[in-house]
């Protein structure tokens, strides 16, 4: 099934489809408000690694990242990949806590930084601020975990005070 329009929005398509149109190539480059659905609701059909294992799997073969083919056409994708990758760990970092995400963004950065060496500051910094986030959301969920547990506490503790308070009466 091919991607289907009305009144100039896509509205659907097959799952490979919609896939194919979130992969940059030298000429494109998706929709950002289209990256945020896709990516959104892309989880309820295709796991975070399965979604980057095709997409890395469709910028090889499209662009063949191995280096052979006109270098001016791998250097103007490069970047598009880049930025498509920093999209992606700008608003979902979650999806990269998953060592075969990880696994897949090395892949992909080694190959990208290989093909175009100007690359490899945007790749070393998409990195680092992928790390920042990550790092600040685990700051985050621990908080959150520790005042769980002071609020479960104090709680414990109100309900060891009412019912001394039941007993000496």
């Amino acid at each position: 099934m091919a991607l289907v329009y009305r009144d100039g929005n896509l509205v659907s398509g097959s799952l490979e489809a919609l896939v194919q149109h979130m992969v940059p190539t030298e000429e494109y480059y998706p929709d950002r408000a289209y990256l945020f659905a896709f990516l959104l609701s892309a989880r309820l059909f295709i796991k975070p690694h399965e979604l980057l294992g095709e997409v890395c799997a469709l910028c090889e073969h499209q662009q063949n990242l191995n280096g052979e083919g006109g270098k001016e056409r791998l250097q103007r994708f490069v970047p598009r990949l880049v930025q498509l990758l920093a999209e992606w760990t700008e608003t979902f970092p979650y999806d990269f806590r998953d060592e075969r995400v990880m696994g897949h963004v090395r892949s992909i950065t080694q190959k990208v930084a290989a093909v175009d060496a100007a690359a490899r500051q945007e790749v070393s910094a998409l990195l680092q601020n992928l790390l920042l986030r990550l790092t600040a959301l685990e700051r985050y969920e621990e908080g959150l975990a520790r005042l769980a547990t002071e609020a479960t506490t104090e709680q414990l503790s109100q309900v060891r005070t009412n019912a001394l308070n039941i007993r000496a009466r």
